[in-house]
């Protein structure tokens, strides 16, 4: 999965190079991200976390993980198909200094990628619920930019649509689409219709 890149979209966290197979990365500043999330009160938008390859070349592949304290675990990594790991929210981990132990399949070095996104589950989602989640993110990437940065974002003009899952199809009130993926601008968000989906993960198109 390609991982927008851009500077007030996805943020690049200090880390150490990773040339072992296991990346140590400190708890706080994925506490800091989550946080932010927690003050915007959004419902459907969310930031996913990733681990990119140094070289633009994708993705890493990472096995396994885990939160840890002075060597001892303390908190689960969820993984899912699509390349995403997921943290527990716990302001206790930041306080003890934790630790993002992952293990990855290849020794590469990686970055840490942060994707302002929303995962919506199957069915007939109206327009309206998609504009929603372009005000969402809006507002997210707002609070991620901080002060100044807010009053310098740039405006969402659309979302663009993906399977949930990797290399699935998508499908759109039945019709399969050709690449796979489906943009919509602000115009055709307009209105009050409504679109057949399966489950879709959702990035801003700015």
């Amino acid at each position: 999965m390609k991982i927008l890149i851009l500077s007030l979209l996805t943020l690049i966290l200090a880390t150490r190079p990773a040339l072992a197979q296991t990346l140590e990365l400190g708890y706080s500043g994925f506490f800091k991200h989550m946080k932010t999330v927690q003050k915007a009160k959004v419902e459907q938008a969310e930031l996913g976390f990733y681990l990119s390859q140094a070289d633009g070349g994708g993705l890493c592949t990472i096995l396994a993980g885990g939160v840890r304290v002075d060597g001892e675990q303390r908190g689960e990594v969820t993984l899912l198909p699509h390349g995403q790991f997921i943290l527990p929210y716990d302001k206790q981990l930041d306080l003890d200094k934790a630790v993002v132990a992952l293990e990855l399949a290849e020794q590469e070095q990686c970055d840490i990628s942060i994707q302002i996104q929303a995962q919506l589950e199957g069915g007939r989602l109206e327009l309206v619920q998609l504009r929603q989640v372009r005000d969402e993110m809006q507002t997210l990437l707002a609070k991620m930019a901080g002060w100044p940065g807010r009053y310098f974002v740039p405006e969402i003009r659309g979302l663009h649509l993906a399977p949930a899952t990797e290399g699935g199809a998508l499908t759109v009130d039945g019709v399969k689409t050709e690449s796979g993926r489906l943009s919509l601008g602000d115009e055709q968000l307009a209105g009050e219709g409504s679109l057949v989906l399966p489950a879709v993960r959702i990035t801003p198109w700015i």
